[in-house]
């Protein structure tokens, strides 16, 4: 992958923006819990951003509520200037846990989501032959998700994704489940597909060095409720040295947001 600058998205214009964005959840005995307050949020065409967290600080909520899978309580999101009223085909989501069909081939699984859009059945199957050549995985297209690794078939689950030429990507802790090892594969192919598709992302993790490796800014959310603490812009240049002092100074500076997190939480409880 070749060196590119990390900053805001190329075109500095707003594709995704939050505002004044709330979630809550009404328990069986009447009661409220207030998982996302108050997000403002505005995110670049072509940016790849991060957002990291302790468990239970809304991330998932917040990344749902983005792509439409949870409607807000209060506020709003625009993409592209328009309200968000549900899932929409050019706004993907990929999870942890790939959601492969186990009946249909890897071929067959990137076709489906192309099928569905109404490409004929040439075309779709044409399309899928390019993006599994895109990920590396043309030789394992005619076999069955329980024949190949877990790493290949969050690769899969990509390239489904990517099929459908999505403006934006949303990804929910995709390579949690994954070793160390194919972990850190799949982070530098991720790249390379952005560098490539230049796609919106907004990838959930809670692994900082994964979210120093990967993106332009990185929204750190604090917990009870939900909510924005910083965003960090991430001034490296792709690919990222792990090593290198600069990568481990951003790594402290979060690693230090994170325990005032924690700290203030605790006297909060006191």
């Amino acid at each position: 992958m070749s060196a590119i600058a990390a900053g805001p998205g190329d075109q500095l214009k707003p594709k995704i923006v939050a505002t004044g964005l709330e979630k809550r959840y009404c328990s069986a005995r009447g009661g409220e819990t207030v998982a996302v307050m108050g997000v403002e949020l505005s995110i670049c065409a072509g940016e790849f951003v991060c957002l990291v967290g302790p468990s239970g600080c809304g991330k998932t909520t917040l990344i749902q509520m983005m792509c439409g899978f949870e409607p807000p309580s209060a506020g709003r999101v625009l993409i592209d200037g328009e309200p968000i009223q549900g899932p929409n085909p050019d706004h993907i989501m990929i999870f942890q846990d790939y959601g492969l069909f186990p009946w249909r081939t890897v071929l067959g699984n990137v076709v489906f989501g192309l099928e569905a859009l109404g490409m004929s059945t040439p075309e779709a199957k044409a399309r899928a032959h390019e993006t599994l050549q895109l990920v590396g995985l043309s030789a394992a297209a005619h076999q069955h998700p329980h024949q190949i690794s877990s790493g290949m078939k969050q690769r899969v689950a990509i390239a489904r994704a990517l099929a459908v030429e999505p403006s934006v990507l949303f990804m929910d802790e995709p390579f949690a489940a994954l070793d160390a090892f194919t972990r850190l594969r799949l982070q530098d192919e991720i790249l390379r597909l952005w560098e490539v598709k230049r796609t919106t992302v907004v990838f959930v993790t809670h692994d900082l060095d994964e979210a120093i490796a990967l993106a332009q800014r990185v929204v750190l959310m604090a917990s009870s409720p939900g909510r924005i603490q910083r965003v960090m812009t991430i001034g490296l240049p792709y690919p990222r040295e792990r090593t290198h002092t600069d990568f481990s100074e951003y790594r402290r500076e979060l690693f230090e947001a994170f325990h005032l997190l924690h700290a203030t939480a605790a006297n909060s409880a006191v």
